[in-house]
């Protein structure tokens, strides 16, 4: 196979790739709040190309057991023209979660693409994903807290460093770009890592030389879908709160 022939390919498969994410949905939001209290909640699907079905459902997340869902999404199929927006409703039965903390869930919006009958097609179906968290009343502190909350530590393990992080407020906290900075060395440790109520978490820290002068940089996703940004100094063995980034 020539190296010609090889780089075409690339080029048509990259054009084809470029061409169904440009055919994409957009959403008006990238999470929902259901504060408890509230029947449902709107969420506006653009069509940014031709004429699509756009499929809609819930889903709990990974780890959450969830009998029945008590969440409904309507319209659950719908037809959207091209360059055209519809609604999304999702309603809240008002039963079966936890009073004590946050629940969350997915809410999958799934273009589907309409069939054609050119030769070799090529189509993607483009799913989206978004958090929906459902929020008791009288929860302990506000959401906008939760990142001050968590509990970070820099211990030891056997072979190297290592940082823990506790959340035990009731809240999901979702962090963004954790950059661990040591003098001149900066060291992105995740790009995303969501805790839950009560959950903790161990990050490895196999650059970090010694335990001076350590500095946690994150972003946390507030309710908005902004990043709100955080420090946090470390010291071995001592548990330490972050501080908000002016």
């Amino acid at each position: 196979m020539s190296p010609t022939f090889c780089s075409m390919t690339g080029l048509l498969l990259w054009m084809a790739l470029t061409s169904a994410a440009h055919a994409g949905i957009s959403l008006s939001s990238t999470r929902l709040v259901f504060n408890e209290g509230r029947k449902e909640e709107s969420l506006v699907v653009r069509n940014d190309g031709g004429e699509i079905l756009v499929q809609s459902w819930l889903e709990p997340a990974a780890g959450v057991e969830v009998r029945d869902l008590p969440f409904v999404v309507t319209p659950p199929l719908i037809r959207v023209a091209p360059k055209q927006q519809q609604l999304l409703r999702i309603m809240y039965s008002g039963a079966g979660m936890p009073t004590d903390k946050e629940s969350i869930f997915w809410l999958n919006v799934q273009e589907i693409p309409q069939s054609t009958d050119a030769e070799n097609a090529l189509q993607f179906a483009i799913r989206q994903r978004i958090k929906v968290f459902y929020r008791p009343k009288g929860l302990l502190g506000e959401p906008i807290q939760a990142a001050t909350k968590l509990q970070w530590k820099l211990q030891r393990n056997s072979e190297a460093f290592e940082l823990s992080v506790s959340n035990s407020g009731p809240y999901y906290v979702s962090l963004v770009d954790l950059d661990l900075e040591q003098g001149l060395q900066k060291v992105r440790l995740a790009e995303v890592q969501m805790l839950a109520p009560g959950a903790s978490v161990i990050l490895p820290l196999d650059k970090v030389k010694g335990s001076a002068g350590v500095v946690l940089n994150f972003g946390s996703m507030n309710d908005h879908g902004g990043r709100d940004l955080y420090s946090v100094k470390l010291l071995e063995g001592q548990v330490a709160v972050a501080n908000a980034k002016e």
